[in-house]
């Protein structure tokens, strides 16, 4: 009897596989060819260049290979990097070709957009293989454009030259891009799918987000009249009232709602009040009722509980100048 080339169950001699479905699928995509020393490639059909033989038989195979055959796959952990089709990196690991497709098609945990799944596990360094091209391709425009959006965010905020960016050896020294990325948060738009700024990534980190159904991260482009859009700056410098209180918002957190100061800090307590138990207007920071009847922000608004946008704050700094 001959031994299955992925899982090593016996076969009839003469076969290469054995029978289960995983193997069979295996099989589709495997090379089919053999190596000159005799071990079948470990590789991917159609690939210009043949793996390395992961049984390290020669030194230029040791020379061109970072893992062996019996070493695990690191993205699934669950078996040898010879039990299925693999595929070498340009940063030079091996990894299963089956569990980077199911990694990069899952993309990011959570609500927040993020591209660690984009790199190897291993190094670190962004996954990049000729098969992998198409997959990643709609992945790395979505990466440019949030970065772009990032580095205007940073610009607005005043901190292209912070300690952060600008200290040796610092995380993020002359990277202003990576710091941008890691300081605020961004998410896709449940009805366009494009991305938007949500606010800080410090405030996703609270369980609080994760609280959201998917259909509640909405874009300020689809969530608001054409009248609230800027004509010329479009939605990302939209000023908000605070969801719990007459005041202007100064925080946006989870994707979804916008905070005053007082409000950020009491988050835990006022995103917990029903909505029928919240002020309304005029109404105070954390749950106060005020006297009266005059909104301290001078304008007509949606019920305490909702999100408003004030207009552009681009144009309102503008004005300040």
């Amino acid at each position: 009897m001959a031994a299955c080339r992925f899982c090593d169950n016996s076969v009839i001699i003469g076969q290469t596989t054995c029978s289960s479905s995983e193997c069979q699928s295996f099989l589709a995509t495997a090379c089919t060819k053999v190596l000159k020393c005799g071990h079948r490639c470990g590789g991917i059909k159609d690939e210009s260049e043949c793996l390395s033989c992961l049984y390290w038989c020669t030194i230029a195979d040791m020379t061109a290979l970072k893992q062996r055959h019996d070493d695990v796959c690191v993205i699934c952990f669950t078996s040898s990097i010879s039990a299925a089709p693999s595929i070498q990196l340009t940063c030079g690991h091996v990894l299963h070709h089956h569990c980077t497709k199911r990694v990069i098609a899952a993309r990011w945990a959570g609500s927040r957009i993020t591209f660690g799944f984009t790199l190897c596990p291993i190094c670190q360094k962004a996954m990049e293989h000729p098969v992998l091209k198409d997959t990643l391709s709609p992945v790395r425009i979505l990466y440019e454009e949030v970065k772009r959006m990032a580095l205007t965010r940073l610009a607005y905020d005043g901190l292209r030259v912070t300690e952060s960016i600008s200290t040796q050896g610092a995380r993020f020294y002359q990277d202003p891009a990576e710091f941008a990325m890691a300081k605020y948060a961004y998410y896709i738009c449940f009805k366009c799918q494009n991305p938007y700024f949500g606010g800080e990534a410090r405030c996703d980190e609270q369980d609080v987000v994760e609280n959201h159904k998917k259909e509640d991260f909405v874009c300020a482009r689809c969530s608001q009249t054409n009248s609230q859009i800027c004509a010329k700056h479009g939605i990302d410098y939209l000023e908000y009232k605070c969801r719990y209180c007459c005041s202007v918002a100064r925080f946006h957190c989870f994707g979804t709602t916008h905070f005053c100061d007082a409000c950020h800090t009491n988050n835990i307590h006022v995103t917990q009040l029903p909505k029928d138990k919240l002020p309304r207007c005029p109404a105070g920071p954390v749950g106060k009722q005020l006297e009266g009847s005059a909104c301290p922000l001078g304008i007509s608004h949606p019920p305490t509980g909702d999100e408003f946008a004030l207009g552009c704050g681009f144009c309102n700094n503008m004005l300040s100048f």
